[in-house]
């Protein structure tokens, strides 16, 4: 068990590692005024998306004034709203056309946006998985074993675990499952999932659990 709590620990000061190189990162585009940049161009974005809609609005409000004006005047009127309405709709729908070609091409995170990203699930990773693995196993507390092992079957901790390229989460959350349960677990099924276990602690974990 000594080996895999200090590989466990070996994950956790290489997350650590990471989360101060992204933070000294961080304080250089600050520096180099990078960051304001990329907030300008988030506001921008948010205020295109403001005109969009204030644009759509207005043209929905010129749509039903024209309609009303169809059926309650067509009549008195001398011409024919008819261009009118289909001026009015393309106003509409330009504005959505737009936003959605544009969008897709503004979509991709800045460097800011993709190295807040990696520090947050860097302490996520070491926050609610190897220092609560580290805990139970050091205690030998198959609930707490199992909390951890849930956290890997959905939501931020396994999505974390997955973009820092720690292993599958789901493999992982069924290498505890075995290790909780291993006896009554067979020795081939402990050996294959070792097998394929990227995650270095829990592949050391089951590898231990097969020659105890």
């Amino acid at each position: 068990m000594k080996e895999v709590l200090e590989e466990i620990e070996n994950r956790i000061k290489r997350l650590e590692a990471e989360i101060e190189l992204v933070e000294g990162r961080l304080q250089f585009l600050e520096r180099v005024g990078a960051s304001s940049k990329y907030q300008i161009l988030r506001k921008r974005k948010s205020m295109d998306e403001m005109y969009i809609i204030f644009f759509v609005l207005w043209g929905f409000i010129g749509l039903v004034l024209l309609l009303y004006l169809k059926y309650k005047y067509s009549e008195i009127l001398p011409f024919s709203l008819t261009p009118y309405f289909w001026v009015m709709v393309a106003f509409i729908l330009l504005p959505f056309a737009y936003y959605m070609f544009f969008s897709k091409k503004t979509e991709s995170e800045t460097p800011v946006e993709y190295l807040e990203r990696r520090e947050r699930m860097a302490r996520l990773a070491i926050n609610r998985f190897y220092i609560p693995l580290k805990e139970a196993l050091e205690k030998k507390d198959k609930e707490k074993l199992k909390e951890v092992a849930d956290r890997l079957l959905e939501g931020e901790v396994a999505k974390a675990i997955k973009e820092l390229n720690e292993g599958d989460p789901k493999v992982m959350a069924y290498a505890l499952y075995i290790y909780i349960n291993k006896d009554q677990v067979g020795l081939d099924e402990i050996k294959n999932t070792a097998e394929i276990m990227k995650n270095k602690p829990l592949k050391k974990l089951l590898f231990k659990t097969f020659e105890e």
